[in-house]
């Protein structure tokens, strides 16, 4: 609500550029969100990577194999278990930790949320899972916040806890 100068009927300077500035700035939102409608692609997990583009903040960590399209914050190991066996460890891992839920799955790929203890938060987590050879493969796995510039390094710890996570888990199964 915006209020009337008293003596006069009509909006104060202050006040109607305030009222211009908000004009400007919704109209600027709109048309911004119009145009990306407009031109962007749906994305899945199977074209998540291919769309990826990383902010510059702090509040987001990639995990993937040193050759990958995008340059990774650290290099994913390289896992003795074919896909299948990868992704039914990493989902086991996931759904073990306190806030995790698999939103979507593909045949190679996983959409995870995370939820904050503490603020309740929503991290996305997505994961890629790509054949290195016979019984071998590799993750890419990017971790980034919805909200906020900072994280603290959650998104980093996070990712290589549920990495170091599957190696355990899979050193165990092929003991």
């Amino acid at each position: 609500m915006i209020a009337l100068c008293p003596e006069s009927g009509i909006l104060s300077p202050v006040r109607r550029s305030i009222a211009v500035l908000l004009a400007v700035l919704a109209c600027s939102v709109l048309a911004v969100r119009f145009d990306a409608g407009a031109v962007a692609q749906p994305v899945t997990l199977d074209n998540y990577f291919s769309n990826l583009t990383r902010p510059d903040s702090p509040n987001h960590w990639l995990i993937a194999p040193a050759d990958f399209a995008i340059k990774p914050d650290a290099v994913a190991p390289v896992f003795e278990a074919p896909v299948p066996v990868l992704i039914e460890t990493f989902k086991t891992v996931v759904l073990r930790s306190e806030g995790a839920a698999v939103l979507a799955e593909s045949a190679n790929g996983m959409h995870v949320v995370a939820t904050t203890p503490l603020m309740g938060f929503k991290d996305d987590i997505r994961a890629l899972f790509i054949p290195v050879g016979q019984g071998w493969s590799t993750i890419a796995l990017y971790s980034a916040s919805r909200v906020g510039y900072w994280d603290l390094g959650t998104n980093r710890r996070r990712a290589e806890d549920w990495l170091k996570q599957v190696q355990n888990a899979l050193a165990n199964k092929s003991r």
